[in-house]
């Protein structure tokens, strides 16, 4: 599972009931600053769902509500919004970030990071032009996390969802099929990030994001480091702006999340100056 989920997830406890709390979750879990999560690395199924164990018993909340309030906080956390943006800011509606998750999670399944995200199916529902019956299939069966996602998505664009779930895995089910509905919010919520200065900042990050992607060699034996980057786009005349290395480092996460680039999983000794990145070609 991407180490994105794990940071993200401990920023809701944080956020949700306090540095304390986290704090002991922490120790709960035998978690030191040497194995906090990073987001740029992989972990097993099996720690999140560890975590979300004793998540429920430090806060006596049911998983079911835990995992549906972090999938909402997931979708609208700022760091989800600064390194998932080479996706999230290309849709303007939550049916549509729906539909580019599902391909977004099939890009992701061909890293060399092995990562298995669940796999979405649509189905159009006539007569509703917000509506979508959603297929979900994964052996984790984190539906309710999924629910919460489809919430944060209507949210982030200033709508409603409405969903029902038609069948279920915990149940007995082969998939989990929901019916959701998005519609725009009777009282007006801000989109995020809807003004001409963001629209036009993030186009510079996607510009930037396709740059470095194609100076990406194909292959993981070719692997090139941030300062190969820099010297490539350098010789294509790319501003000086874009080559600082806080402005190209986030292009490179931003490839990352959206399964386009890929590093070595969890490499000892990695560091940002070492670390290699590759392309993964467009599904």
């Amino acid at each position: 599972m991407h180490g994105l989920i794990f940071v993200t997830w401990e920023k809701y406890l944080s956020d949700r009931f306090g540095f304390a709390l986290l704090d002991t979750y922490r120790r709960t879990i035998g978690e030191t600053p040497a194995t906090a999560p990073l987001a740029h690395r992989v972990y097993s199924d099996e720690l999140l769902l560890a975590g979300v164990e004793a998540a429920v018993g430090l806060t006596r909340m049911p998983a079911e509500a835990l995992l549906r309030e972090y999938g909402r906080y997931f979708i609208l956390n700022g760091l989800t919004s600064k390194l998932c943006g080479y996706l999230l800011n290309q849709v303007h509606s939550g049916h549509d970030l729906l539909i580019t998750m599902r391909a977004a999670h099939d890009q992701m399944s061909r890293t060399a990071e092995a990562i298995l995200p669940p796999i979405f199916e649509f189905e159009a529902i006539r007569d509703d032009p917000g509506g979508l019956i959603l297929d979900y299939q994964s052996h984790r069966k984190l539906c309710m996390l999924l629910e919460g996602t489809i919430a944060g998505a209507a949210e982030r664009y200033g709508e409603r969802a409405s969903v029902q779930q038609l069948t279920c895995m915990l149940h007995g089910a082969p998939s989990c099929q929901l019916a959701i509905h998005f519609a725009r919010a009777s009282t007006v919520l801000p989109a995020l990030g809807a003004t001409p200065e963001q629209q036009e900042r993030w186009k510079s990050q996607r510009d930037l994001a396709d740059m470095v992607y194609a100076v990406l060699p194909d292959a993981e034996r070719d692997g090139i480091t941030l300062a190969e980057i820099t010297e490539r786009l350098r010789r294509r005349h790319v501003g000086a702006h874009f080559l600082r290395p806080s402005v190209l480092l986030d292009a490179v996460y931003h490839l990352q999340h959206a399964g386009l680039a890929a590093v070595p999983v969890n490499q000892q000794g990695d560091d940002l100056m070492r670390r290699r990145y590759w392309r993964v070609p467009r599904v």
